[in-house]
């Protein structure tokens, strides 16, 4: 059985945002965690942990390993959305500063004030968003996602966690293919999905730097 990775450390002094307009204020990171350029897959997570597994490095969380690990993780123990400190948010444990995991309204409103592409960057499948207000754009990989140590529908399909819980076993997230985008989809939490950063206040860290578009 493989044994349990440890959390890699991440360097944030590159991790960017983009202020895409929104009425919210919210900032959108540049990346995924543990990626450094847009088109990277980074790391995946299973729901309400902070400790992040590389592509391909044997995620075994899921159950069809025939056994789950997830109970026996902290994120497991959330009986509510996903509370913004270091034992439980993916992005405030790994990049410190204001950064936090979207919740599913914040999802929502960048549904809704943005178009949505289906492109490549890179030559890396993706759905770019770009805002309706001030035409910057973001992109999100399609990395797809970890059931237990396989990785399912990489370039076709991007899986990214929100904060919100839907029930004792789903949590909501957004999910987007080639031909459709959900804002607020909701599936089993043991699931190893992207996530992607925001920021409500980007002047309280001080690991941020701004790009335009």
């Amino acid at each position: 059985m493989a044994k349990n990775h440890m959390r890699i450390k991440i360097d944030c002094n590159w991790h960017r945002y983009v202020d895409l307009g929104l009425p919210s204020g919210l900032l959108w990171a540049t990346c995924n965690i543990g990626a450094k350029e847009p088109w990277e897959s980074g790391l995946y997570f299973s729901w309400g942990n902070v400790d992040g597994h590389k592509k391909g490095s044997g995620y075994y969380l899921g159950h069809n390993t025939g056994i789950s690990r997830y109970p026996s993780t902290p994120g497991a123990s959330l009986d509510g959305n996903i509370p913004v400190n270091a034992k439980y948010d993916a992005a405030r444990a790994n990049l410190g500063g204001s950064w936090r995991v979207p919740t599913k309204d914040d999802f929502q409103e960048l549904y809704y004030i943005c178009t949505k592409k289906w492109t490549a960057q890179n030559g890396v499948n993706g759905r770019l968003f770009t805002s309706k207000i001030n035409g910057n754009s973001v992109f999100f990989p399609a990395a797809g996602y970890y059931d237990g140590t396989v990785l399912y529908d990489g370039g076709a399909s991007g899986c990214y966690w929100s904060s919100s819980l839907y029930s004792q076993d789903y949590a909501h997230y957004l999910f987007f293919y080639s031909c459709y985008t959900y804002p607020q989809r909701n599936h089993q939490r043991l699931y190893g999905f992207s996530v992607r950063p925001v920021l409500d206040h980007p002047k309280d860290s001080l690991m941020i730097k701004t790009i335009k578009r």
